[in-house]
């Protein structure tokens, strides 16, 4: 059976404009928007597809500028190229206007004297021995693409002391598309961390997402990817979280911060 990642990539239909369409179906919306995980792997795909080159994607910059929906137009173009690195920018534009917009940076590793990693996997039960997120209703659409098992229980919560997710996600139908797209569209998969401070709910947005991927090729066990966000500032309207991820061993895979707008 084809995972859903790799249908909507092979669906990719190019346009007279130079750009490529990509149905989104429902089950990539969250609310009126399609999820933005979804928009980045679009654009990292479109990214690599019209600019290959053998160094792997080290940096992904996106600003969630609009919501995007129905037939996600991608264009791409070459910012620069040199010896060690390329740039590559991706728009996504749909019905809605302009939605997504993605810098992407492509380097081999280089040699150096430096070895620094301080950065430790928090301890947490294995996968298998937590609960699942349970289906229902208010679920945004997307969230079924993923298997996601919460460090302290089957469901995020609200009302806490602390903005602190973590989280084993893994997808429900793993995809075979290439591992950095698929693991570009997983790593957002979690809500914001601030979501633990609601008392009341409102609409939540992010805006911003830097991740830096820290290994060539990103594998794990079992399919499963330990995800991480916490957020220690969350004031008028706005917060910034830290998102950590890790495979199945224990060794980190990517760092990234991201800018959230909140309605509540």
């Amino acid at each position: 059976m084809t995972a859903a990642l790799d249908q909507l990539l092979a669906a990719g239909a190019p346009q007279d404009d130079g750009t490529t369409a990509y149905p989104l179906t429902p089950d990539w919306m969250q609310g009126r928007t399609a999820y933005g995980g979804i928009s980045a792997a679009l654009a990292l795909h479109d990214a690599m597809r019209q600019f290959p080159g053998d160094a792997p994607l080290r940096t992904a910059q996106i600003s969630f500028v609009g919501p995007v929906g129905g037939d996600a137009h991608v264009s791409s173009r070459l910012l620069r190229a040199s010896k060690s690195s390329r740039f590559v920018q991706s728009d996504v534009v749909s019905e809605s206007g302009f939605g997504t917009a993605a810098t992407f940076t492509f380097s081999n590793a280089r040699d150096s004297h430096i070895d620094h990693d301080s950065v430790a996997m928090p301890t947490i039960a294995d996968p298998e021995d937590l609960q699942p997120v349970p289906d229902h209703p208010m679920r945004p659409a997307f969230t079924r693409h993923f298997d996601m098992r919460p460090y302290d229980g089957p469901g995020f919560g609200h009302g806490k002391d602390d903005a602190y997710l973590l989280t084993w996600v893994r997808w429900v139908d793993a995809p075979d598309a290439d591992a950095h797209v698929a693991l570009l569209a997983l790593a957002d998969a979690l809500p914001p961390a601030a979501i633990r401070l609601f008392y009341q709910f409102g609409p939540i947005s992010s805006s911003t997402w830097i991740t830096h991927f820290l290994v060539d090729h990103p594998t794990t066990r079992d399919g499963w990817w330990l995800l991480e966000s916490k957020s220690d500032h969350v004031r008028r309207g706005f917060s910034v979280q830290k998102m950590t991820l890790w495979n199945r061993n224990g060794d980190i895979i990517a760092l990234g911060e991201q800018g959230v707008a909140l309605y509540a």
